[in-house]
């Protein structure tokens, strides 16, 4: 009975026991295990963007797929920009020094025999930077009534747009409003200077600020008066006053009435013009009347209509002008 006992208990037993196959009449063999599968090794990263001398680069996470963990990342080609670096994680990020474009290859390993690449170029810019215009060095000069012609204050460089800018401290300057780094509208109110802050922003995060400082000043205006001579074949001369503008100002002819030029047999009227010039600073402008022929022409007299003129743009392509007014010319 125990012997039919092994037998069948022999019997039951499957092809494969104990990790061996037995065939009738053969000798065991042993089966290996069937490997692991992978999947195939993949590198992939999200768009690398541009970036700005001294702004931080917003990290870049690489990321692989398949192969056998834990990966390892390395710069295979070319370089990535001065002052970026690549993580063992994975990260590209750091602080970009030198401006350009830099191309390269990241190679990425697994723990077994396999690689991938992922290749990228990043720009950098430069820094951004703002100044103020030349003819803002000390003040931005404008003159009540000019329009937006006169509003430029600055000027900037590098960064990386588009860009935004913001008032930080004001105000700006009556009936003006800021767009980028001039002002826009027409300059009204009160004479004085005053100073604010604009901040500017660009798409990589960096900014500057810049501070011009507005001296307004009144509307150019002269006061007429009147040129008097007494003898004759001698230029006249006269000083008249003039209130506002900046810089040294010019003589501007509007117009010409002639008077009676007296002396014998000649016409009473109209005289012509006689040659006229002037320039001035610091409210007072110098005026000199020439003679026209004194022989036909002894006593010329008349009237001028005068307006002067300085070096600030009120509107675009014409610079500041008073309005006109008389100036007499007589003999006495």
């Amino acid at each position: 009975m125990v012997v039919a006992a092994v037998v069948l208990a022999a019997a039951a037993c499957s092809p494969v026991c104990g990790g061996s196959a037995r065939l009738s009449g053969s000798t065991p063999v042993a089966v290996a295990p069937s490997p692991t599968p992978t999947t195939l090794l993949q590198g992939s990263s999200p768009p690398f963007h541009v970036g700005e001398v001294g702004v931080a680069y917003a990290t870049v996470l690489l990321t692989g797929t398949g192969g056998v963990a834990p990966y390892t990342w390395s710069v295979n080609s070319g370089a990535l920009p001065t002052g970026l670096v690549l993580g063992q994680d994975g990260a590209v990020s750091g602080v970009p020094t030198t401006p350009g474009s830099f191309a390269f290859t990241i190679r990425l390993a697994d723990a077994g025999d396999s690689t991938a690449s992922i290749p990228g170029t990043i720009t950098i810019g430069p820094a951004l930077a703002l100044s103020l215009l030349p003819a803002c060095a000390d003040y931005c000069y404008v003159e009540l009534g000019c329009d937006s012609t006169c509003g430029g204050f600055g000027q900037q460089s590098g960064g990386v747009a588009p860009y935004m800018y913001t008032l930080l401290e004001g105000p700006l300057p009556a009936g003006t409003s800021l767009a980028g780094l001039s002002l826009t509208g027409t300059f009204t109110g009160l004479t004085g200077w005053l100073q604010f802050k604009v901040q500017v922003s660009d798409a990589a995060g960096g900014t500057a600020v810049l501070a011009p400082k507005f001296w307004i000043l009144q509307h150019l205006s002269l006061l007429g008066g009147t040129c008097t001579y007494s003898q004759q074949g001698l230029p006249c001369n006269t000083t008249l006053q003039y209130l506002g503008g900046h810089g040294n100002v010019t003589l501007k002819v509007e117009g010409w009435s002639g008077g009676n030029c007296g002396g014998a047999g000649t016409a009473p009227a109209p005289c012509p013009m006689p040659p006229i010039g002037g320039s001035g600073s610091n409210g007072l402008l110098n005026v000199t009347i020439g003679r026209v022929p004194a022989n036909s022409y002894p006593f010329p007299s008349g009237t001028f209509t005068v307006s002067i003129q300085d070096q600030a743009l009120c509107s675009a392509g014409v610079n500041c002008s008073s309005a006109g007014v008389a100036l007499s010319l007589v003999f006495r």
